[in-house]
């Protein structure tokens, strides 16, 4: 996978600001410019039915393999990986959710839940005006940064942090917390902005978890507001890249 740039820098950042989250929220400004930014940048307020991502992904555990991404909506959301080693399939249909054919937990649900929120996140930053929370600006070394943290439920949330010029995106975290208030944060970084269908998107992801590097992805090609078959949701579906 060529063409991609190394992470350190930004995982120096991404672990500086998680303990600078929010640290100015009392005095953060209004969030409807920085939303005009954002949905100038991003092409439209609406937010697709779905979404269809096809690429390639390298894994620091598995190795290289070709990546399929199925989004239609909050909860019905899928992710399919064919490694040299076999393939791995991730998805939620509404309450349940399955890795490969094996049904899992809510907490890996909740991940997913992460997951499928930032594969739209742009969009759904806008649908959820009223529900954001404003972090206010940040300033990391040379990198100025907004803030924006997006609910998803008591124990789920999502932070944007958005380039106050220009309104991209250009890294968000994931954070699921825990009984007792320990938690999980899964970053990524988002790079090589592309439009497709006059919809901006990044073509290059670094993904990191709990502070650490665990691989990158390439968006090759993205489709929105395609039909997608409610079949796809299920488990043991082969065949789909």
């Amino acid at each position: 996978m060529r063409g991609v740039s190394g992470p350190a820098s930004w995982l120096r950042l991404l672990v500086a600001a998680t303990v600078l989250v929010f640290a100015g929220a009392a005095g953060a400004a209004e969030l409807g410019p920085l939303l005009e930014r954002i949905e100038r940048a991003y092409g439209t307020l609406t937010l697709p039915s779905s979404i269809l991502q096809r690429g390639r992904t390298l894994s620091h555990s598995r190795g290289e393999g070709t990546l399929l991404r199925a989004y239609r909506g909050a909860e019905r959301f899928r992710i399919e990986i064919h490694y040299r080693s076999g393939v791995e399939t991730r998805i939620i249909d509404g309450p349940a959710a399955w890795q490969s054919s094996r049904p899992m937990s809510e907490a890996f649900r909740s991940a997913l839940i992460l997951q499928a929120a930032r594969v739209a996140l742009p969009w759904n930053l806008l649908a959820a005006r009223e529900q954001l929370r404003d972090g206010g600006e940040h300033r990391i070394g040379d990198t100025r940064l907004h803030f924006v943290e997006m609910p998803l439920g008591d124990k789920l949330r999502v932070v944007a942090e958005v380039d106050p010029e220009s309104g991209r995106i250009l890294r968000s975290r994931g954070i699921l917390t825990h009984p007792g208030g320990s938690e999980m944060v899964f970053g990524t970084v988002y790079e090589d902005f592309r439009t497709t269908d006059g919809r901006l998107y990044a073509a290059v992801e670094h993904h990191y978890a709990m502070g650490r590097y665990t691989g990158h992805s390439v968006i090759e090609s993205v489709e929105y507001d395609a039909p997608i078959a409610d079949s796809l949701f299920r488990p043991d579906i082969p065949g789909l890249i």
